[in-house]
C-alpha cells in the first residue's frame, strides 16, 4: 500500500520565534521597542506559552532585553557593543578560514566558491538584497562549518544572531555590495591556493573593513 508522507504541522514556538526574528534583523522592530507577550499571543490567536517560550530564546540570542520588571524591548546596538563583537569575529573567523583551508576537501572549497555570488541580480527590491545578505551570511556560514572545530563552531553560532543583525546594516551604503564580493572573492582565491596564511589574512582585512564601515554609519546616526 502507498503512502503519503504527513507534513509535520510547525511548532507555535517556531512560528513566534522566527517571526520575532526576523522582523528585529529586518528592522520591522526598532531598538529600543516594546515587545508585548499578551499582544503577539492575541493577534496570533495562541496561548500565551509558545510566546513567553521564543521571547526567552530571543533574549538568550541578545536580540531581546528584558529588564529587572519583566519589560521586553528590541536590543539597542551601540558602538562598544558592535566593537566588541567585530574583534572576536576577527579573532575566530580568520582562524575558521586557516582551517578550512587546511582541513576542508576540494568539493567542499568549490561549494564555498560557489556562495560568491555576483550582486548585479539582486539589487533590485528588498527581497533580492535580503536575498544577497543571506547570501553573503552564508559564505561565512560554510567557512565555520568546515573547520573541523566544534569548539570554535559553538563560539561562532553564539554570535550569529547579533552578527545577522550587524550584517544587514553593513550593506548600508553605496557599492557595499560590491567592496563585500570582491573580498569574498580575495579570501576564497587564497582558500583555493591552499594558502593558510593569505587566507587568514584576507578574512581578517574583510572584517576590519566591515567595521570600519560599522563606524562610520554608528557616527552618523
Amino acid at each position: 500500500m502507498n503512502t503519503t508522507p504527513i507534513d509535520k504541522p510547525v511548532r507555535y514556538y517556531d512560528q513566534v520565534y522566527y517571526s520575532l526574528r526576523e522582523k528585529i534583523v529586518q528592522g520591522v522592530l526598532q531598538p529600543g521597542d516594546s515587545v508585548y507577550e499578551a499582544r503577539i499571543a492575541r493577534e496570533l490567536n495562541i496561548s500565551r506559552s509558545p510566546v513567553r517560550e521564543a521571547v526567552r530564546a530571543l533574549e538568550k540570542e541578545g536580540l531581546l532585553v528584558i529588564d529587572g520588571k519583566s519589560k521586553i524591548t528590541v536590543y539597542k546596538p551601540t558602538m562598544k557593543d558592535f566593537e566588541d563583537i567585530y574583534e572576536c569575529r576577527i579573532a575566530l573567523e580568520s582562524l575558521a578560514a586557516r582551517l578550512t583551508t587546511r582541513l576542508a576537501s576540494e568539493k567542499e572549497l568549490e561549494e564555498i566558491e560557489k556562495s560568491v555570488v555576483n550582486p548585479t541580480p539582486f539589487l533590485e527590491g528588498e527581497e533580492g538584497r535580503k536575498e544577497l545578505i543571506d547570501k553573503n551570511g552564508y559564505f561565512h556560514e560554510l567557512i565555520i562549518q568546515y573547520t573541523q572545530n566544534r569548539r570554535l563552531m559553538k563560539q561562532l553560532r553564539d554570535l550569529n544572531s547579533l552578527s545577522l543583525y550587524y550584517r544587514t546594516l553593513n550593506f548600508q551604503g553605496e557599492n557595499r555590495e560590491w567592496t563585500v564580493y570582491n573580498e569574498h572573492k580575495e579570501v576564497i582565491e587564497q582558500m583555493l591556493r591552499r594558502d593558510e596564511d593569505k587566507a587568514s589574512l584576507m578574512m581578517k582585512k574583510h572584517l576590519e573593513t566591515d567595521l570600519h564601515h560599522l563606524r562610520e554609519i554608528f557616527a552618523r546616526k
